[in-house]
């Protein structure tokens, strides 16, 4: 049951079976039925999630309507980082894309990780790293690259988001509304046909 969170957790960092046990036995279950919240704006981000199953959003809500983050699929984690460090109100939202089935890791918890053993602390080091990584890159791409750009990297990177995840969807992570992401889709497919 518990084989994709340990994969991930081992992807990351070589923990011993001590120290994955430990891990585990810090992990709440929850269930979201499709389209619930796990966070709402205003509220203390209070776990950082790991999916077991399902599909989670990552999104901000401006004048312009939606605008996607991120979505954490089967191993992955998600949160909004910024409110569970400072323990302070999110300007964001976290739902639930399908059924899904998670694991959360509160703030204490994860502070008396660090505490056990220095791979726990390397293990927030790398989360943390990552999370920098991918918010620097999103938001270089949206500032330098077209949204046909950022479709196609999209679709070479992550083309699983298409066989999972419903067109608006899409076109709101790459920034865009929904009809140009129908435009992009059709004239790359009248390319190919060329």
């Amino acid at each position: 049951m518990y084989e994709i969170i340990t994969q991930s957790l081992r992807k990351l960092v070589d923990f011993t079976d001590e120290e994955l046990f430990t891990f585990m036995q810090r992990l709440k279950p929850v269930t979201l039925k499709k389209f619930s919240f796990y966070l709402k704006e205003g509220q203390v981000c209070k776990g950082m999630v790991i999916v077991q199953k399902g599909c989670l959003r990552y999104f901000s809500r401006g004048e312009k309507g939606d605008q996607t983050l991120g979505f954490a699929f089967e191993g992955e984690w998600i949160g909004d980082y910024e409110s569970f460090l400072l323990q302070a109100p999110s300007h964001d939202f976290i739902e639930a894309i399908e059924d899904t089935e998670l694991f959360t890791l509160s703030y204490a918890d994860m502070q008396g990780l660090y505490q056990y053993s220095q791979r726990f602390e390397r293990f927030g080091r790398i989360i943390a790293e990552n999370l920098f990584i991918s918010t620097a890159r999103s938001n270089r791409n949206l500032l330098t690259q077209s949204a046909e750009d950022r479709y196609m990297e999209l679709l070479s990177n992550r083309s699983h988001l298409f066989e999972r995840l419903p067109q608006h969807l899409i076109a709101s992570y790459l920034g865009i509304q929904p009809q140009s992401l129908s435009r992009i889709r059709a004239k790359l497919s009248n390319n190919t046909k060329s």
